[in-house]
This record gives structure tokens, sequence and C-alpha cells, in this order.
């Protein structure tokens, strides 16, 4: 984020990225990892980080648009923050993936149109569409990143369209698109030919199915920059709509929908507790939990196919200690993150910024 950092956001992150990790390490996909049973017990809500993490994109993208200038200048500068770590990442991926499996085992880390979508952020059933040949994303994480592009583009058109109205036109916006995948139900069996396009559209641009954890996370800027909270201020019920969407979209398109309502009432709690109650969270201010949380981008990206396979193939080496081969993984991940993010990733988005500039506005 530009200017100063806003230091629990980073532990957030890091609360975000841990769960996302023991998830995906400890889950059934490890065949060879002896304790997947209790442990994906333990960690088996872990998936929920990525929600958290799409609340913690609208707080920080809200902060971000009001730090840039236009929207060139924001979208240049997300390019650069996202693209050199994905070209990396993705690279890496494919890499391990040739070595260590066979292509009918991670199919989609071995085909090398994989990168189209992955390093385009972008969803490849748009290329399947267009092309007539099977595209996925090289780590099926990646899934994230596209609906984090529909958003970002989303945000920085209504932001600059108008500053002043932006909560206001964001919430309108965040509710036409989250009811917007059920208006087929109305058409009922009438016309399945729209009914089957319009349905396909949703499953492909699926921010209507995530947006109304963003808008939480822009709501809640909004509060921490200072938006009254109270009955006698209009604009403090424009959570109560998004609630209600979101209440709707768990009920109706998701199968953990009980539990994905509890998750959201607890992040919603800590976005509460740091705007009201700060030194409640001086934990999560902790050196180590922020940096790690700042660098989780590039650790969510590396974790899941490379960590996989690393576990299936090597844990084994480790003998009685085998359980402990997601923590190393983890740290491996971390260590990766960390030097990527310090030699490779700020030097490429420095030298972007310095060559990439906003075009000067005529006099």
């Amino acid at each position: 984020m530009p200017g100063k950092r806003i230091l629990i956001i980073d532990g957030f992150r890091f609360i975000a990225i841990t769960a996302v990790l023991f998830y995906h390490l400890t889950s059934p996909y490890v065949a060879h990892y002896p304790h997947t049973d209790f442990l994906f017990h333990v960690f088996k809500f872990g998936y929920l980080g990525v929600y958290f993490f799409f609340m913690i994109s609208g707080f920080v993208i809200n902060y971000t648009l009001e730090n840039t200038s236009n929207l060139f200048s924001f979208l240049r500068n997300r390019l650069a923050r996202l693209f050199p770590a994905m070209l990396l990442c993705s690279l890496i991926t494919f890499l391990v993936a040739g070595l260590l499996t066979k292509p009918q085992d991670i199919t989609e880390a071995h085909q090398a149109r994989n990168f189209l979508p992955s390093l385009t952020f972008t969803n490849p059933t748009l290329w399947t569409l267009f092309t007539r040949k099977t595209f996925h994303w090289i780590n099926g994480s990646y899934w994230t990143l596209w609906v984090e592009l529909q958003f970002y583009i989303l945000a920085a058109v209504i932001y600059y369209a108008g500053k002043r109205n932006f909560l206001r036109n964001f919430i309108l916006a965040a509710v036409l698109i989250s009811i917007f995948k059920d208006f087929p139900k109305l058409a009922g069996a009438a016309y399945p030919g729209i009914t089957y396009w319009w349905r396909t559209s949703t499953e492909i641009f699926n921010l209507t199915f995530n947006i109304c954890w963003f808008c939480f996370g822009i709501y809640f800027y909004q509060l921490f920059k200072g938006l009254p909270f109270g009955i006698r201020h209009l604009r403090s019920y424009g959570w109560l709509v998004i609630a209600l969407c979101l209440a709707w979209d768990l009920h109706n398109f998701y199968e953990n929908s009980r539990d994905m309502l509890v998750s959201c009432i607890l992040m919603c709690f800590l976005f509460l507790l740091m705007i009201y109650w700060k030194s409640a969270l001086a934990g999560l201010e902790n050196r180590v939990v922020t940096y790690i949380g700042k660098i989780s981008y590039s650790i969510y990206l590396i974790h899941e196919v490379v960590g996989l396979l690393l576990i299936n193939n090597y844990s084994r080496y480790l003998g009685p200690f085998a359980f402990l081969s997601p923590f190393l993984v983890i740290l491996m991940a971390i260590i990766f993150a960390a030097v990527s993010f310090k030699f490779y990733e700020r030097k490429i988005v420095e030298w972007f910024r310095r060559r990439v500039k906003s075009p000067v506005p005529n006099k």
C-alpha cells in the first residue's frame, strides 16, 4: 500500500495465508502424508482464509485508490505488483511439476498453454470458449486472482467516476451484481437458451458470487476512516444491505453456508476490533507476523502444487518425523517469498514504475 502501512492488515493477511496453507498441505490430496486425517480435520476450515483475503482486499484497495492519482496509475501499480510474482511462481510450478510427476498426475501444471490464463489473471473458460482448446490455471489456487482482477477494475472505474460518492455507488453496483445471477429464475423454463448463457456468464465472471466480501472490506475502511455509525446516518445501513445479499448467497450457492456465516462474523469482528479497540490485536503487529503477511502473495502463489509434490515425494525420508513435512514446506515457502520479494519483486516494481509513467494531461 502506498504511504504508511497499516500493520494490522498485514497481521490479517498472516491469519488468512496460514489458514489456506494448512488447509491445502494437510488435505486428502497429500497421498503419502501419514497424519492426513487428523490434521485435515483440524484445518478443514482453512479454505475460508480465501474469503478473508477478499475482505482484506476491499479494505486495501479503497485505501490504495485514495492514494493514487488516476486510473492509469492504479492499474499500472496493480500490474507491477501482481505480474512479476505470478510469472516466477508459475514458471517454478511448471518446472517442478515436470520434474516430479508424470503429465497425467497434475495435468494443468504440465501444459504450457496454461501460462496464458495464469499470466493474464483471467478465467481459463474464456480461452476455452475462444480457442476450443481446454485451458486451466497452472495452479488451481490462481482462481482467486481472476476474482481480484474483476474487483480491481470495477472499484477503480466507480471510484474515478465519482470519488465523493464511491461508497454509495459501489454498494449499489455490488447489490446489482450480486443479484445478477438470480435473474434466470425469473425466466424459468420458458427461455432455456437465455438461462443457459446467463448461468454460463455468471460462472465465468464469478465476481457476482464474491463481491459482498470485497464490499464488507470497503465498508470497514470507510468506518476506519471515520464514517459515522448509527441509526441517524443512512450510510450506516449499507452494511445491512450487503449482509442480506451475502446471507442469500450463502443459503443458495454454498454447501457449507453455516460455517461460512460463522467465519464471516468472526472476520467482521476482527475488523471492528481493529477500528474500535486496536490494542486487543496488538499481537498481530508483531514483526514476524506482519512480515509474513506482507509477503503472503508469493507464498500463496507457490505453495499448493509445489508444496504437495514435495510432501508426496520426500516426506517419507523424514521417517517418524514425516508429520512435520507441511511445516517444513511452509517454512520453505516463506523463505522463498522473502528472497523473491527482496531481490526480485521489489526491484521489478521499482523498474516498472520508472519506465511506465502516467500520461501527462493536455493543458
